[in-house]
């Protein structure tokens, strides 16, 4: 997880870049900026971003665009997307194309903007922390396949009919002819 998030900013117009990007500073966060899309893109494909906050109508590309685009490079990445244009089409190919988190209208209420940049790096975090459980199972399942390889049947251990363990000097154990944990749980010790 970003202990700083880094929150990137991106409009063509340098007067409005300039306002988003000290409105979102008084907050503490890592914010930079860039003043296109393609810009935004080598900052994207560089660095950890938390949240984008983009505008929609740009000349390389629309905001759209460049949420798909920021999409692929950083899942994580929370987009978020400041327009003029409030027209229902462009909500929702924002939202189901580009998967944008939140709109907001241009000229932006600076509150608005902080509280709904707060709400987005909360988002981010809840984002990060459920990639990062999942990248743990995923490890745990390659650490368990690894060893049932190497050591066929580790993974599993007889229970008795109550459902307790059945360990290495059970005699029920060794009667039904299980191989036995003592040598295997030293590698787990090591």
């Amino acid at each position: 997880m970003i202990s700083n998030p880094v929150v990137l900013c991106v409009d063509d117009d340098p007067d409005i870049l300039a306002a988003v990007v000290r409105t979102i500073k008084v907050d503490g966060y890592h914010v930079m900026s860039a003043d296109s899309p393609i810009e935004a893109l080598r900052i994207l494909g560089s660095q950890q971003v938390a949240v984008l906050v983009s505008d929609f109508e740009m000349p390389e590309m629309t905001g759209v665009e460049l949420s798909v685009k920021a999409r692929d490079l950083q899942p994580e990445t929370v987009r978020m997307m400041l327009t003029g244009r409030n027209s229902l089409d462009t909500a929702m190919d924002g939202i189901n194309i580009g998967e944008v988190f939140r709109f907001l209208s241009k000229p932006f209420n600076p509150d608005v903007l902080r509280r709904e940049v707060a709400a987005a790096i909360e988002h981010h975090r809840e984002i990060a922390d459920v990639a990062s459980e999942r990248l743990t199972v995923v490890r745990r399942r390659r650490v368990l396949d690894a060893l049932e390889t190497d050591f066929p049947g580790i993974t599993l251990v007889p229970r008795d009919d109550d459902g307790g363990y059945l360990l290495d000097g059970d005699a029920r154990h060794r009667a039904a002819g299980a191989i036995e944990l003592a040598p295997m749980m030293a590698l787990f010790r090591a």
